[in-house]
């Protein structure tokens, strides 16, 4: 298993430049944190859940986010835990093999600004 994970680090949806205009990388714990927002955004499943009023619905797409991520190969299976108790925003931790990772997502209030 690979134990050196980089990438390019990206803010509020861009690349991340330095001042030589090169784009910055991250390393190890962020980059798996990094890693899961995207894979969470790009799932899709938040999305789904603008203006959703049944519990049963978000129940079932917070276990999916819980699924998707316990399926990298970073994340001990077993460790996700979410909060959802705020409508607006969830809260994931997770133990990977570089330690405890924690997200916090919103739930979009504009579904077409999310890509």
């Amino acid at each position: 298993m690979n134990t050196d994970w980089s990438d390019i680090l990206i803010t509020d949806r861009d690349l991340t430049l330095d001042p030589a205009g090169i784009p910055d990388y991250v390393t190890q714990r962020p980059s798996i944190t990094q890693d899961i927002v995207h894979m969470i955004l790009e799932s899709g499943l938040l999305i789904e859940l603008v203006g959703e009023r049944s519990r049963a619905k978000w129940t079932g797409n917070m276990t999916r986010i819980e699924m998707l991520v316990e399926d990298d190969e970073r994340i001990i299976p077993g460790t996700v835990v979410i909060n959802w108790n705020d409508p607006e925003q969830i809260v994931l931790f997770a133990q990977s093999v570089m330690g405890e990772v924690s997200v916090t997502l919103s739930v979009p209030d504009n579904p077409e600004g999310i890509s």
